[in-house]
């Protein structure tokens, strides 16, 4: 695949659309914050109201998010930009630890956590958590593998200790 002409033609729209973009900013800058901000008010709820599902809530997404970190370190993964010079979105210059995409995983894990507590609340947080890995595709900051790896393994492996361990 000739990554610079998919990546040109998917970030194009964004890049010369004024509106497009504020509405792209949202999902890639806004929507991450509001997930993570959720986050500790659902633990906040848990341990208010005394719920056994606190601890499984705070553990799993924390190996998940600590696993990918070690994970990505390891491998230490070109970017998109790094490898083909393309120019981001919005600039960034992080180098490597590109594989698996943290943001992806971390809103995917966080998603599966509230599945735990809530189904609907926890589809609405899995399909934010899809909008965020597409974001971070269409920004040029991670290949579609990346966010694809982060996405499957947060679910695979959040679902797997929360539901059925």
């Amino acid at each position: 695949m000739d990554y610079v002409k998919f990546y040109t033609t998917i970030s194009k729209p964004f890049k010369s659309n004024k509106v497009l973009l504020l509405v792209f900013k949202f999902v890639y800058k806004i929507l991450p914050i509001i997930v993570f901000i959720c986050y500790p008010v659902l633990l906040g709820y848990l341990a208010y109201t005394h719920s056994y599902k606190l601890f499984r809530c705070i553990t799993v997404p924390l190996g998940v998010f600590l696993s990918v970190t070690v994970f990505r370190a390891l491998v230490n993964a070109e970017r998109p930009y790094e490898k083909y010079g393309t120019i981001p979105i919005f600039p960034k210059s992080t180098k490597g630890k590109s594989f698996p995409s943290r943001h992806t995983a971390s809103a995917a894990v966080i998603a599966m956590a509230m599945m735990y507590v809530n189904p609907v609340a926890g589809a609405v947080f899995l399909t934010v958590s899809f909008l965020i890995a597409l974001s971070r595709i269409v920004g040029g900051v991670h290949f579609p593998k990346d966010v694809a790896v982060g996405f499957f393994y947060a679910v695979i492996v959040g679902g797997f200790f929360l539901f059925f361990l």
